[in-house]
C-alpha cells in the first residue's frame, strides 16, 4: 500500500480538500474555526521539513523550488513517497 503511488496521491488529495476547506472557513469570517487553525500548524510544521526533505533527496539532484512548494503543502506526505522513486523531484 505505501509502495504505490496512488495512494500517495490520495492523501495529497485529502489535504487539498483539506486546505480548501480551510481556505473557505477563513474568507466567510470563522478564522477562530478549529479547522482553519490547524491548517495553520500544518503547513507550519512542513515548512519547518523543508531542510529535512533537502537532506532526504540529496541523492537524486531534487529541483530546489519544487522540493520547496511541495513539502510547504505536503509535507513528508510528498517527499517520502519522492524519495522512493514514486514522484518526481525535477
Amino acid at each position: 500500500m505505501f509502495k504505490t503511488r496512488g495512494f500517495w496521491l490520495s492523501q495529497m488529495l485529502v489535504l487539498i480538500v483539506f486546505y480548501a476547506a480551510a481556505i473557505v472557513l477563513s474568507l466567510n469570517g470563522l478564522t477562530s474555526h478549529v479547522v482553519v487553525k490547524v491548517a495553520m500548524v500544518l503547513l507550519a510544521a512542513h515548512i519547518l521539513e523543508i531542510p529535512l526533505a533537502f537532506y532526504a533527496l540529496r541523492g537524486r539532484n531534487p529541483q530546489a523550488l519544487r522540493v520547496m512548494i511541495a513539502t510547504s503543502l505536503f509535507g513528508l506526505i510528498w517527499w517520502i513517497p519522492a524519495k522512493r522513486g514514486l514522484l518526481a523531484v525535477k
